[in-house]
């Protein structure tokens, strides 16, 4: 029985590493794709600061409401 948790927590541990790995990747993926976007002339940059701006507001909001 012991085992069983011991074993449980090692996959949660692992399943949070690999997830906040995923974060990690695709945020870099997203700052990489913006950069271009905005080097080729497609957006302007504060239309990016401003949506980002958005998703921390929204972040925040979502973070007090849970």
């Amino acid at each position: 029985m012991v085992d069983e948790i011991d074993n449980s927590d090692a996959d949660d541990d692992y399943e949070d590493e690999h997830i906040e790995q995923m974060i990690i990747d695709n945020g870099i993926l997203l700052h990489s794709l913006a950069t271009l976007l905005v080097r080729k002339g497609v957006l302007k940059q504060d239309e990016i600061d401003a949506e980002m701006d958005k998703l921390y507001d929204e972040m925040e909001n979502f973070d007090k409401e849970v």
